[in-house]
Order: C-alpha cells, then structure tokens, then sequence
C-alpha cells in the first residue's frame, strides 16, 4: 500500500478515536434528558441486525473478491456469513414483534398511518413479484414488513433519530479503528475505472464497498444534527461528513457538502427546541426549492442523461429498464425481477442489486402505482407537520433525494444495510400532538433533574 495512503487510513483512524469526545458529551446531555427510548433501542437493532453479516465479514476475512471465468465479481457471501444473517433476520423479526406487541398492551400508542404508505409498496413490490414469476414474500421481504408495521406504533421523534445517529457513528468508529490496525481491509485499490477520491484512497470502512459506506454516512447526517443537543452536533455531523468525503464516492461527497450546508442554512430543530412564534417564510420556502430540484433532477436523469461515455453502466441499464417499462406500466415487474436478471446473466453483478436511481427503480419494480405511493409518502413526510415542520422533515428528505440520482437509498423490496435510514425517516415528527407531548416531557424532566447546560 502507498505511504500517502497509509497515512490517510490514520488519519481516519485518528479522527475516529477523537469523535469519541463530542459523542461522550452528547450521549451524557441525552441520558440527562432521558432521550433514548424503546424506539431507539429499536432503530438501533434495525442498524446493525441489518448489517451484521457483512460488518462480521469484512472484519474477519478482508474483502476478497471471487471472479467468474469470465472476470466479473461474483457477488455473494460464504454459508457461514448467510447463516448469520438468518439468525439476524430472526432476532429483527422476533424484535420487532415483541416491540409491537408490548406497545400495544401499553395503552399508550398513537398508530403514525405514514408507515403503512411504505407497508402497501412492499405489499405491492411482492404482489407484483408474484405476477411475474418470483418469489412472493422472501424471508427478507417479511423482515422489512414486520419492521414497518412496528413503526406504526413506534414513538417519532427524537429517540428514533437518536437511534439513527448511534448506529452511524459506531460504524464510522468500527472503520476508524480497523482503519489503524489493518488500514489494508477497510481500503480498496484504485483503478482507471474507480478512480480514488479527493483524499487518493478508497475507504469502505467495515463494508463490502465505499458507496454503502457512504451512503449510510449521507443519509445519517440529519440525524446527528437533529438527534443531538448542544454544539456537539456540529461537530459530529462535520465529522460525518468528512468521513463521507473520505470514502472516495464522488455522490456521496458533493452530498455530504451539500447537505451539511443545508443544515447550517436551515438551522433545523425538533418540535421541543423550536422556539415559540412564527416560522419565517424563507426556510420552508427554500427548503421546498431545494428538495424540488434535487427531487426533479432524479426523476428527470434515467429519461435524459448524458450517455454512456459519462454514466457508464448506469446509462446503459437505464435505457434497457426503460425500454421494459411499457410492458407493466401499472404495477412494474416486481422488487426481484430485476436481481434475477444477473442468474441469467444479462447484467453484471455491479448493477444486479438496484437500478441505481430511487425513481426508475420504483417505476420498474412499482410501475405508476408504486411511483404514486412514493410520491404520497414523501408528501406526508414533507408536510405532515405544516410550515414549522418543513425545515426537519427536508433535512431528512434532502440526502435520500440527492443520492437517489444515481443510487436507490430506500428499498422497498427487502430490508438492507439502509433500511434503519426509512424507519427513521418514517418517523421524524409530525403532527401538533406530538410537538406538545415532546415539550411537556422535557419541561417535566427539567423540573426533576439538573440542568445538564451547568454540567457539559
């Protein structure tokens, strides 16, 4: 490995052990306030049972990658690490069912309908599939299901997004450390046809590849700023960025910049540190333009892009999608149908997991109905919480729009390594109703306890 290279996986290693710091004194001022909840502990399992077998992999045998005769990766994992995402999927499924169930016997639960937006597309994803010769309801796809409808009585608001916030920075931790003993695991060469980043290294962390990295980075991003409390949540979330850039993804560090600048801009709070009055206008107002724009580019890129010069294979399997469409215009083709396609090999297995864009995926897998409930979905997310509301609900909104350009963040048709990033969205706060309780429950544990400003 390169001198300059090995430096940079300690530098990254370094700035690892440092965050430990401002995340010490943010998980002291949320234990004073008593932010972490059962949601979070829920959000937290989501995170990491969804992405134990590929960390448990990496962080035992490397990366190395198998060819076929023909010098393409294989994709797949050893039986050892597929067993242990059985026993994950099994505990999620286990988790979340008892979460559920005890939510309901408590008597407290207001059911949040924006979940069950989320539940028809998967519903739709494994109806589709059946239509078209897959398999209907793959353990995977039950996982994702049964963990949305625990959302729908799950708690929104700043425990979730607490839980969100853990899970990224233990993994940006995980990488850290693993980049100072064994820098050679969490780097991948560099190649004419993946050039390294702006830092000359290509850093996928405890994943199989940077851009899962990365995107869990991006996407993880508000829910630092929001989750936290205190000027440490400027800290983390620069943090956080840098270690997006880091990673090489050329999406992921103009996204990263973009939205930490957006929060900075936006400023955003959740409903118990909002202050009381009048939202200006221009926040919500700019927030909107932002979100649109991010939102018209990715829905306009599949249809209209440069060409295969600049896209490379995404150009191509978009038009190929594209050309399919016609043939399911309503209901798509299903969540697997395009995966199936690496078995037969008419793609490679780089492009086999997703179309690599949210919006023509979801018209592929979905057709104009799944498109439409997605559309409803981030339009509940958006404004379900009118103007005062709009600033949090697009920082959420803003990374899952500016990656699905040329990446699908949000899977409907299985649960994956970003699926704890949809729950969490699908629980930002909305409604009046839980901006008073948030405030009547921080009022009454400032009243019973010190104020953590005299002790952090």
């Amino acid at each position: 490995m390169p001198q300059d290279q090995v430096r940079t996986a300690v530098l990254l290693g370094i700035l690892a052990l440092l965050s430990l710091i401002p995340t010490a004194v943010a998980w002291r001022r949320a234990r004073a306030f008593g932010d972490w909840n059962a949601t979070s502990t829920l959000v937290f399992l989501v995170g990491i049972l969804a992405n134990a077998p590929t960390v448990a992999y990496v962080l035992h045998s490397g990366r190395p990658q198998l060819l076929d005769p023909l010098g393409e990766v294989v994709i797949g994992f050893p039986q050892w690490v597929n067993r242990i995402g059985t026993v994950a999927n099994a505990v999620l499924f286990a988790a979340c069912a008892v979460f559920a169930f005890l939510r309901v016997v408590s008597g407290r639960v207001r059911p949040n309908g924006t979940p069950l937006i989320a539940c028809g597309l998967v519903i739709l994803l494994a109806f589709s599939d059946g239509l078209h010769g897959q398999q209907v309801f793959t353990p995977r796809q039950l996982v994702l299901l049964v963990v949305l409808l625990a959302v729908v009585v799950a708690r929104p608001g700043r425990g979730a997004l607490l839980g969100g916030a853990a899970v990224v920075l233990l993994f940006s931790l995980l990488s850290g450390i693993a980049a100072l003993i064994q820098p050679t695991t969490v780097l991948r060469p560099c190649r004419t046809d993946n050039p390294c980043g702006v830092l000359g290294v290509l850093y996928a962390g405890v994943f199989t590849n940077e851009n899962i990295f990365s995107l869990i980075l991006v996407l993880g991003l508000p829910f630092i700023w929001l989750a936290l409390r205190g000027p440490v949540r400027a800290v983390l979330a620069c943090y956080v960025a840098f270690t997006a850039v880091a990673t090489g993804s050329t999406l992921a560090s103009v996204s990263a910049v973009v939205v930490l600048a957006f929060l900075f801009v936006m400023a955003p709070r959740l409903p118990d540190e909002r202050a009381s009055g009048p939202v200006h206008s221009l926040r919500p107002l700019l927030a909107l333009l932002t979100l649109g724009a991010a939102a018209a580019v990715g829905l306009a890129a599949p249809f209209h892009h440069p060409g295969v010069e600049t896209l490379g294979d995404r150009a191509t399997i978009w038009d190929m999608a594209r050309g399919e469409l016609r043939q399911s215009v309503l209901i798509g083709f299903g969540g697997k149908t395009w995966s199936a396609k690496y078995r037969i090999s008419e793609i490679p297995a780089a492009v086999s997991p997703s179309l690599h864009n949210e919006w023509i995926d979801l018209l592929y897998a979905g057709g104009l109905v799944g498109l439409g409930l997605f559309l409803l979905l981030l339009a509940r997310l958006l404004l379900g919480d009118g103007a005062a509301g709009i600033p949090v609900a697009a920082s959420v909104l803003l990374p899952v729009l500016l990656t699905s350009i040329l990446e699908r963040p949000w899977a409907f048709a299985f649960s994956n390594s970003l699926s704890f990033c949809l729950i969490v969205a699908l629980l930002t706060p909305v409604g009046r109703a839980s901006a008073r309780g948030s405030r009547a429950a921080d009022r009454g544990r400032r009243d019973s306890l010190p104020d953590p400003r005299t002790r952090v």
